[in-house]
């Protein structure tokens, strides 16, 4: 049978088997379904968790925490290239003054804070998902909010001063931001 053959006769029960399943009785229910399955299967947030899950069984909690801190460090938000344009302009240099995605509590915390500074100094940027519910994890416990409150209060306990700077506030009004982050760079401590 040459290529040419094949084609057209895989073509034909191509045909056939959709003129098959459309005349059957619960092609409607059947094609529902279907389109339920592939809208699951687009939500790229639900494939993202199901994603980091299954990654966090096979390989363990640190090393996909560590993977994810990789890409932020690869990928800085707008708000945080906003923040880092900041302490350049006032002359600070990552990786000397300043070191982004920094485990101030070591590595065994699984705690990150996007700048650290010198002095025990730490400034976070939170983005949207730090306010929309629509970004709570079902079945973890406590909502993002509450979990990043004890995620500071960890920091604070441990004697690190935390200014969190709302990304609205950095998209709309940078100037108050540049003098937030000016005075809390220069505080002694």
């Amino acid at each position: 049978m040459t290529a040419e053959e094949r084609r057209a006769k895989l073509a034909e029960a191509g045909r056939k088997g959709g003129k098959a399943r459309a005349a059957r009785p619960d092609f409607l229910a059947h094609q529902s379904h279907a389109g339920k399955r592939s809208a699951q299967v687009n939500d790229m947030a639900a494939l993202g968790h199901r994603g980091a899950v299954a990654y966090a069984r096979k390989y363990g909690y640190g090393r996909l925490f560590h993977l994810c801190r990789r890409y932020r460090l690869d990928h800085p938000s707008e708000p945080e290239r906003v923040v880092m344009a900041i302490l350049d302009g006032l002359g600070l240099q990552e990786g000397q003054d300043y070191e982004r995605e920094a485990l101030p509590l070591g590595e065994d915390t699984f705690i990150a804070v996007d700048f650290a500074l010198t002095g025990k100094r730490a400034i976070e940027v939170n983005g949207k998902v730090h306010y929309d519910p629509l970004f709570d994890r079902p079945g973890y416990p406590g909502t993002r909010a509450e979990n990043e409150r004890r995620r500071l209060e960890k920091l604070q306990k441990a004697g690190w001063q935390v200014l969190t700077l709302d990304y609205r506030h950095l998209a709309g009004d940078r100037e108050t931001a540049k003098q937030q982050i000016t005075r809390f760079v220069e505080v002694e401590t």
